[in-house]
């Protein structure tokens, strides 16, 4: 895949914009992405005076005065990031982008932000015990690990980040806490930070204390940053619901927040400012639980971040996107990141509704079980219920001061579900003086899950929902009572969900992305003590533990998973513990059946990337695809940048090779070709990190394609040897292609199975 032009695409970025926007100021945030820096690993405060001045140089050379360019320049990039972001005309930004030295210049814009039973569904615990060969056992639990987090703050009162039993501070720390807003860190929260300059830009005016906290007013990064690395906590439920002992993947971690999203987004400015930090800060591990629209890797803060970070030997992970179930809707697809989708648990929250003529029904909620159990309430419709100047309309989707409070004091409230949200329906019956409520929705195809709901609710699908309003209408007097408890290993799992983004790849085709899949439905984990569990204005309640979901959950629960990982195996690179991760992966349910979507129809790679993440067996893969920061590099010349551009990322000059690697053979742990007519071989290289041993391959070949390995066996005589095999893919006989077939390769000994998905889109194929 070619690029474009640096200066050719922020035009075509400008002219966008113009027409979206026709009335916007004549200035706007840039981000001004310079490279690497070459101080030292430690610059003094002459060194990094020299980079600021250098920013001014280069500005001011655009702008005609440096005084200018100080003015305009609110951040500048000094510890691994080198760049400034800075307050641009759309002309200047242009002129910027075509001096020497500069990479890319781009708008900044906003990213969206993407428990107790998590991590036995994972393995690593069995009836709440934590067996001998568990992973969490060998890794000490994360001990020691450093895991930062990129997302809206942190609650650092909450008992996820417990400092108890905990040693002193690893000496290789360097990040420090921000005390604004009585912010406090301890030996567990070691860390916690605020960035808030192109929120700054954006408004146009001085921000006022809300903005000068790393404390998190809005829930998602205390839930993100305890799922990877939150200590244990016992009693964790939300409102009765998923009860236990809540903790990060990593327990014995320390973690760090750095806030550079302010609800509900994250502007490009402040998250590459958080990369720069917690490079400096020296973190192991980064969860990034954030996406926005896929742009070329260069113009993309959170691309560019996390190519210093790994270059560092820190491992991003992120959140593949909620935009599912459309086809390229996958986020974060940078070949040196974590991809990560997001699929459920072994656990439901039912909330039942059984009828006066002694109907079950089946429906779902966190809040469920009217006090006192099983008495029978009046069922009433929303509709007949309506308040005099309500219109039936209003009513009947429970619509705020639609109820008569007459009508609906100690009652059950029949709703439908419409433009108002869910969670707000139950708190106008709350608010009318009912006593429950039923939701049903409106179509077959919707589908029913639990909310955190203001009293007992019950969530009904449509044709449920129809039985329930005959019963009222062909009852003198309807009743009802509502029930139910949270449910355990009953559940097939994992699904992966509608929500959840799917590849192919948008950006880079030939890598397959998501790489991973994690739980992340209805996920229990630490919330701020600053906001409801629903999000709404109204919502006063505050909870220590909340239920959510998303990629943004699925995310730190692999990242809590590497925090393992690096602690037992410390000499493996980002992308040794990517592979380990990826062909250790399950492709099956915890029925033994092949992964499925919420509706039971069949799904793929495309979607899970290698499957679903598997802990234990990730600590011994036998053999791992490792990448170097050469290897990158190699990629980055395959599509389109030069040696010039590529030596400003690196402290030696690069160049790039005569004969630029072909994209198909970047040693990835999966094998993806997004066009295939006639045949063509890819090349990969395995790495022993296990014992000696001789691997024979098996595959299971896509319909309508021929696999052949040579060699079918490689031997390994000792630890990082590595072996170098090729895959020919041909498509057999002639046909109508265009649709993605599936298979795998496995390399075994007989105790490692190293699997690797296939995904071959066939020009011509005959099925």
């Amino acid at each position: 895949m070619g690029t474009m032009s640096l200066p050719l695409v922020l035009l075509s970025f400008i002219l966008f914009s113009v027409m979206q926007h026709p009335t916007l100021a004549l200035k706007r945030s840039y981000v001004v992405y310079l490279g690497s820096h070459s101080h030292p690993a430690e610059p003094t405060s002459v060194d990094l005076g020299r980079i600021i001045d250098s920013h001014h140089e280069i500005l001011g050379s655009c702008m005609g005065s440096k005084k200018k360019a100080q003015e305009a320049i609110f951040y500048s990039y000094t510890h691994h990031i080198n760049g400034f972001a800075a307050n641009l005309e759309d002309e200047e930004a242009v002129e910027l982008s075509k001096k020497p030295g500069v990479v890319s210049v781009f708008p900044n814009q906003k990213h969206e932000l993407k428990t107790t039973r998590s991590w036995q569904f994972l393995g690593l615990e069995r009836n709440g015990e934590i067996p001998a060969d568990s992973l969490w056992v060998e890794a000490r639990f994360g001990e020691d690990i450093i895991i930062g987090n990129i997302d809206t703050g942190v609650w650092p009162e909450s008992e996820s980040f417990n400092d108890q039993g905990m040693g002193p501070i690893p000496s290789k720390w360097k990040g420090y806490c921000e005390p604004n807003d009585d912010v406090k860190c301890n030996r567990k929260l070691i860390g916690a930070r605020y960035f808030n300059k192109g929120v700054e830009a954006e408004l146009g005016i001085p921000l006022n204390s809300t903005y000068q906290t790393a404390r998190d007013l809005n829930g998602h990064g205390t839930h993100t940053l305890s799922t990877a690395g939150g200590a244990f906590v016992g009693g964790a439920n939300l409102f009765g619901s998923t009860y236990g002992i809540a903790k990060g993947g990593s327990p014995n971690a320390r973690v760090a927040a750095y806030k550079a999203c302010w609800l509900p987004r994250c502007n490009d400015v402040d998250v590459l400012a958080a990369f720069d930090a917690a490079i400096h800060d020296g973190v192991d591990i980064l969860s990034v639980s954030a996406d926005f629209i896929s742009r070329d890797y260069f113009l993309d803060s959170i691309a560019i971040g996390s190519f210093h970070a790994v270059q560092n030997g820190i491992v991003v992970v992120c959140s593949g996107g909620n935009d599912g179930p459309t086809l390229g809707s996958v986020r974060n697809t940078a070949p040196w990141i974590i991809t990560v989708a997001a699929s459920t648990i072994d656990r439901d929250c039912p909330s039942n509704v059984m009828l006066g003529n002694n109907k079950l029904l089946k429906g779902r909620s966190f809040y469920t079980n009217i006090s006192p159990a099983e008495k029978f309430y009046p069922l009433v419709y929303s509709v007949d219920a309506r308040a005099a100047n309500a219109s039936a309309s209003d009513a009947q989707i429970c619509s705020v001061g639609s109820l008569d409070p007459k009508k609906v004091k100690e009652k059950i409230v029949f709703c439908m579900v419409g433009v108002n949200e869910n969670v707000e329906k139950s708190w106008v019956v709350a608010q009318a003086g009912g006593v429950g409520m039923i939701l049903s929705d409106r179509q077959s195809t919707d589908y029913s899950f639990s909310e955190p709901h203001f009293l007992p609710t019950s969530h009904v699908s449509a044709f449920d929902g129809l039985s329930i309003l005959l019963y009222i209408h062909t009852t003198k007097y309807p009743v009802a009572y509502i029930y139910g408890e949270t449910e355990v290993g009953k559940v097939a799992a994992p699904i992966m969900p509608t929500f959840s983004s799917r590849g192919p790849n948008p950006i880079t085709p030939e890598i397959l992305k998501p790489d991973i899949t994690a739980p992340g439905v209805q996920i229990l984990a630490a919330y701020s003590g600053a906001a409801g569990p629903t999000g709404l204005e109204l919502d006063d309640r505050r909870v220590p533990f909340s239920i959510i979901s998303g990629t943004s959950m699925s995310c730190p629960h692999v990242a809590g998973i590497i925090g393992l990982l690096k602690k037992i195996h410390p000499e493996w690179s980002p992308s040794a513990i990517r592979s380990a991760i990826m062909t250790t992966a399950r492709t099956r349910t915890n029925l033994g059946q092949n992964l499925v979507n919420e509706t039971l129809g069949e799904t793929n790679p495309l979607s899970y990337g290698a499957g679903h993440i598997w802990p234990n067996r990730a600590m011994d893969p036998g053999l791992v695809y490792d990448l170097t920061n050469t290897d990158y590099l190699n990629f980055l010349c395959s599509i389109g940048y030069n040696s010039t551009q590529l030596s400003t990322f690196v402290e030696k000059k690069y160049q790039c090779p005569s004969n630029p690697m072909k994209l198909l053979d970047l040693n990835y742990p999966s094998i993806i070709v997004p066009s295939l007519s006639g045949k063509v071989t890819v090349t990969r290289t395995l790495k022993n990190v296990g014992t000696p041993a001789t691997y024979t391959v098996r595959t299971e070949t896509p319909t309508g394609i021929s696999v052949k390995v040579e060699p079918k066996r490689l031997k390994f005589e000792k630890i990082n040897e590595e072996k170098t095999f090729k895959v020919t893919l041909e498509v057999k006989g002639d046909g109508e292609g265009g649709d993605y077939v599936f298979g795998r390769l496995i390399w075994s000994d007989g105790e490692h199975y190293v699997r690797s998905p296939i995904a071959v889109n066939a020009t011509t194929l005959h099925m």
